[in-house]
C-alpha cells in the first residue's frame, strides 16, 4: 500500500509540474504573440520606422541626431531590451544621425548598413559608437533573407557601385517584409536609378509602402507605386518641407490611403491577416 501510495504521489507531481510548464508556456505566448506593431515615428523629414512581433524589435533608420534619445525612449516604452536588427538604409543624416545613441541606449544585436563610404560626423559618431559597444555591423554585398521571429526580412542592395555625385539616396537598402499574410515595403530614399532597379527585378506587390525619399517626385513614381499597388502609404515629410502634392495624387489613384508622419506617429497594426492603421499626435 505505501508503494502504490509513493508511486500516486510521483505522478500527481510529475502532472502536476507538466501542467506548470505548459502554463508558463502558455503565458509567454500571450506576452510575446501581440501582432505585429510598426512606428514610423514623427521625426520630421528623417525616418525612424521601429517594429516590434512578439519579442522581436527591428529598428529601420534612426533620424536626424536630435531623434536619438526620442527613439530610444520609445523603444523602451514598448518594452524592449534588445533591439535585434538595426538597418541604416543609407548614411544621410537624416537617416543615421540618432543611431549612436541608440546604440548607448541598449543593447543591439546587429546592424546592416549599405557597402560605401561616407565621411561626415554623423558616421563619425556612429562608427565610435559600434566600436565601443562591439556591436556586429555588416555593409551588405549581396541581398540578404531571414527570419526574425514571424517576419521573413528581404534586404535588396544597390546594383551599382556608382550613381554620380551626390547621389547616395541611390545606395538605400530597401526592405520587404511579411508577416503572415501580409507584407510591408520600406524603401529608403530611393531615386528614379534606384527605382528603376527595384521595377527591372520585378517589384511586385505590397500591403504597406514607406514612400521613398520623403515624397519626392521622381519620372518613375508612378509607375512604382502601380506595381507596388499598396493599401496604404506613409510619407515621412515636415510642415516646412512637405512631399509632393503629384506623389500623393499618383498614390492614391494606384489605391493607397496616404499616411503623412508630419501630422503625427503613423501607427500600423496587424494580426498577420488584417491590418489597422492609425495615427497620434
Amino acid at each position: 500500500m505505501p508503494n502504490i501510495m509513493k508511486k500516486l504521489k510521483k505522478k500527481i507531481v510529475f502532472l502536476f509540474l507538466c501542467l506548470c510548464i505548459m502554463l508558463s508556456r502558455t503565458v509567454f505566448a500571450a506576452k510575446t504573440d501581440d501582432g505585429l506593431r510598426i512606428e514610423f515615428l514623427d521625426v520630421g523629414k528623417a525616418d525612424a520606422i521601429l517594429i516590434r512581433e512578439g519579442a522581436t524589435t527591428i529598428l529601420i533608420d534612426a533620424g536626424n541626431n536630435s531623434d536619438g534619445k526620442k527613439i530610444a525612449k520609445r523603444l523602451k516604452a514598448l518594452g524592449c531590451e534588445t533591439l535585434d536588427l538595426m538597418i541604416i538604409t543609407h548614411f544621410d543624416k537624416d537617416h543615421v544621425g540618432g543611431a549612436d545613441k541608440v546604440i548607448k541606449s541598449l543593447p543591439v544585436s546587429l546592424i546592416y548598413i549599405p557597402a560605401y563610404d561616407k565621411d561626415s560626423k554623423q558616421m563619425a559618431d556612429f562608427y565610435d559608437a559600434v566600436d565601443e559597444y562591439g556591436v556586429p555591423c555588416e555593409p551588405l554585398t549581396e541581398n540578404r533573407s531571414l527570419m526574425l521571429g514571424n517576419l521573413e526580412l528581404t534586404i535588396d542592395i544597390a546594383n551599382e557601385s556608382d550613381y554620380g555625385e551626390d547621389e547616395e539616396n541611390d545606395f538605400s537598402l530597401v526592405t520587404g517584409m511579411r508577416y503572415k499574410e501580409t507584407s510591408y515595403l520600406f524603401a529608403g530614399d530611393a531615386e528614379n536609378p534606384r527605382l528603376a532597379e527595384l521595377l527591372e527585378e520585378g517589384i511586385g506587390h505590397y500591403d504597406v509602402l514607406k514612400v521613398p525619399h520623403h515624397g519626392r517626385k521622381e519620372k518613375l513614381s508612378s509607375t512604382f507605386f502601380k506595381a507596388v499597388s499598396p493599401s496604404h502609404a506613409v510619407i515621412t515629410s515636415e510642415m516646412d518641407d512637405p512631399e509632393d502634392a503629384s506623389v500623393v495624387k499618383a498614390l492614391e489613384y494606384a489605391g493607397a490611403t496616404v499616411w503623412l508622419t508630419r501630422n503625427g506617429t503613423v501607427v500600423c497594426t496587424s494580426d498577420g491577416k488584417n491590418i489597422t492603421m492609425s495615427q497620434t499626435n
